[in-house]
């Protein structure tokens, strides 16, 4: 996979100077987990994603983590190196004005990105500090790994250098998660041509299978976006902002309370 050109962004780890490199002990792991760690360590590898690395001070070990599907996801623990690196405080979008965003546009379409944190380079003097054991070869990251401390920031940063001009007017983005938005099809397939022109300038590929294209609804960092939703909340302001907002029960009438914002009863 090309990535992200390290010129443009990559990411680096600001380790504190009076912290001391952790080298974690071994752990041993059941059969089934090797098995998994071995074959997800050769995909990496034949990826370009790792490389075997022989001399380094800081070490991990790997945690194999059950998904609801029943199949084994390999993480990395980087407790140690995380707790030696200060946060990055680059700003993240806010979330209710992104969904507000959406509001007033017929189409929607919305991208996931190609295993989108490893399309970024490490920087290549903090590759070692990524260093994880398994049951016989030390590996260390090329890319950055989802586990990293400062990861989210770095992809946020990403994504505002490369939509700038367009978050906010035809797309909004948080970390890995962005929708474009146009109000016909024609500015649909417009703003859509804008996009792949800036993902293709810098490399980036897309996941087809999780990519919905067109569409007037779908899930959006835990809310739905829909056209109902949208009338739905327009009303409920309403009726929010006319007085009387609350009223004395009437004496001897049944009394219904509302935990839910829909138009329908």
């Amino acid at each position: 996979m090309p990535g992200i050109d390290p010129n443009f962004l990559c990411h680096r780890l600001s380790v504190c100077r009076e912290a001391k490199p952790v080298a974690q002990r071994k752990r041993k792991m059941g059969e089934e987990r090797k098995k998994v760690v071995e074959a997800e360590t050769s995909k990496l590898l034949e990826a370009g994603f790792i490389r075997e690395i022989q001399y380094t001070t800081w070490l991990t070990n790997v945690v194999m983590v059950k998904k609801s599907n029943g199949k084994w996801q390999m993480c990395t623990d980087y407790t140690d190196l995380n707790k030696a690196c200060p946060k990055d405080a680059y700003p993240l979008p806010n979330i209710d004005r992104l969904v507000d965003g959406a509001a007033g546009h017929k189409f929607l379409t919305f991208l996931d990105a190609y295993s989108g944190y490893n399309q970024i380079r490490m920087y290549p003097r903090d590759e070692d500090k990524t260093t994880f054991v398994t049951e016989s070869t030390n590996y260390c990251y090329q890319v950055m790994p989802f586990d990293l401390k400062n990861a989210g920031a770095t992809y946020q940063r990403l994504m505002d250098k490369i939509f700038g001009n367009q978050i906010g007017r035809n797309m909004e983005v948080y970390v890995d998660d962005m929708f474009v938005k146009s109000a016909d099809t024609l500015a649909h397939v417009t703003d859509l041509v804008e996009v792949f022109r800036a993902l293709r300038k810098h490399q980036m590929r897309l996941n087809p299978d999780k990519c919905v294209f067109g569409v007037s609804d779908d899930m959006f960092l835990g809310f739905m976006l829909s056209k109902e939703c949208e009338i739905s909340f327009q009303l409920f302001k309403k009726c929010l902002g006319t007085p009387p907002v609350l009223t004395k029960p009437t004496s001897g009438q049944e009394l219904i309370l509302y935990l839910a914002v829909s138009a329908k009863p």
